[in-house]
């Protein structure tokens, strides 16, 4: 039986990198899933992906899975799309032709852009320059910087308030200076259209600032983040300052002028890194910092409506379907944001082909089912459990929205990428448990 299809758009050449390379075992621990079936964790190339022979599962077999759990409690009203990079096809899908609210899978998009845009090896500088008894420090836009050494590995290294105190201060001694803060690089508004107020207070997101420290939170390790991260960012230098014996005589906003000298700085991790962070964890911060880059290296603002006129172009650029796609911010938590499943879909099929090699970062960013990131508390469940390990994949969540998009190798050893995206969902987690499964299933399933 011959599977009914339609073909994916897209239209970049050139192979790479398959959205399932390095697919993860997990480790088998007491309140783990045991490790996925052997062979399981074979990496898979573009050329795997591209040339497999593999049986083609049926639209028929699909729907014969999915179909009781697309009924199931909490999911409200859900679109899927799957489909196979291999033969650029879609293999079963569900009110696709409507919009739906992306929440944090949007952060797929802006993954896309960064890594057109900015390229991978770009780092962001954080900068101080002085002129006369003036020091200025100067954000640039990195929202990994730490005021210590962070203790979150892999980023022991990150770019420090400390480190940059130091540098300064042997530079200029025990001078007595007044102290600049500059955030200029970043316009526009600090929260985004859609976005509550309560955001920062609440711990989801910081107002968006070129300039900040341990992304605006009111101390290292809490949750909850402040109104002015630029100002608490001086204010911290300062006290660092101070403590290697620089006397600060007062803290303001300004600019440099061009005149002004350069005499530290402290850089971030290279862009390949700030962007897989931001897939596996969805760190909202990262990714509205890096959507204003983007905008800046597009050509237009460094700013949310900037960030989404870039990310747009690019997903056009790039072929995807964009046909209704409203971005407004670049980590997804505006209801305002709507795409096409197919969108998703496209991307990740041109990651698992390797048909942009831009693209192929986003594979290893994508938390690991079981095991990573987002992923790594959920399929426990006995109903998600056969997935464990193989499913690499996007996450999403908002008030009443569940969204999950990403890649599965089925029994028989075919690569599908998928898009479950549900809206009116009245249990989160209940909708969280429900395409768990369903992504499961097409783990379990050769559906022909």
């Amino acid at each position: 039986m011959r599977p009914q299809t339609r073909q994916v758009t897209t239209t970049a050449a050139a192979l790479l990198l398959s959205l399932s390379c390095a697919v993860l075992g997990v480790p088998a621990a007491a309140d783990q899933p045991g490790p996925p079936p052997a062979g399981a964790a074979a990496v898979l190339t573009p050329t795997i992906v591209v040339g497999s022979t593999a049986p083609l599962p049926t639209t028929a077999g699909l729907r014969s899975q999915l179909q009781g759990l697309i009924k199931g409690p909490g999911l409200g009203n859900v679109a899927i799309v799957v489909a196979d990079p291999s033969s650029n096809t879609v293999l079963f899908e569900r009110r696709s032709a409507s919009t739906r609210t992306p929440a944090s899978t949007l952060k797929l998009l802006t993954a896309a852009a960064a890594l057109t845009l900015l390229g991978t090896e770009q780092r962001l500088a954080t900068r101080v320059v002085v002129e006369e008894s003036t020091l200025t420090l100067i954000g640039g836009g990195d929202a990994t910087l730490v005021r210590g050494k962070s203790s979150n590995p892999p980023w022991e290294d990150s770019a420090s308030l400390r480190k940059l105190a130091r540098a300064v201060a042997e530079q200029i001694g025990e001078s007595s200076v007044r102290l600049q803060y500059d955030d200029t690089l970043f316009t526009g508004p600090a929260l985004a259209p859609g976005w509550s107020n309560s955001f920062p207070a609440d711990g989801v997101v910081a107002p968006v600032s070129a300039l900040m420290v341990d992304a605006g939170r009111t101390s290292p390790s809490a949750l909850s983040r402040v109104q002015d991260p630029a100002r608490q960012a001086a204010d911290v230098f300062a006290q660092l300052l101070r403590a290697e014996g620089v006397k600060v005589r007062a803290i303001r906003p300004g600019e440099a002028s061009q005149d002004a000298t350069e005499i530290a700085r402290v850089e971030s991790a290279p862009m390949i890194d700030l962007v897989q962070r931001m897939l596996t964890e969805s760190d909202n911060d990262l990714a509205e910092s890096l959507g204003h880059l983007v905008g800046k290296a597009a050509g237009f603002d460094a700013s949310f409506a900037g960030g989404a006129q870039a990310t747009m172009q690019v997903a056009e650029d790039l072929g995807l379907t964009t046909d209704r796609l409203q971005v407004v911010d670049a980590s997804g938590l505006s209801s305002r944001n709507a795409l096409l499943p197919a969108t998703l879909v496209e991307l990740l099929s041109m990651v698992a082909t390797g048909a942009d090699s831009r693209l192929g970062p986003i594979a290893p960013g994508l938390a690991v089912a079981g095991g990573t990131g987002t992923l790594a508390d959920r399929y426990r469940e006995r109903s998600a459990r056969p997935a464990a390990g193989l499913v690499r994949a996007k996450t999403g969540t908002l008030t009443s929205v569940v969204a999950l998009t990403g890649s599965v190798r089925d029994v028989d050893g075919r690569v599908l990428v998928f898009a479950f995206l549900a809206e009116k969902v009245s249990d989160i987690e209940a909708a969280r448990r429900t395409v768990d499964a369903m992504a499961a299933r097409l783990a379990e399933c050769g559906c022909r």
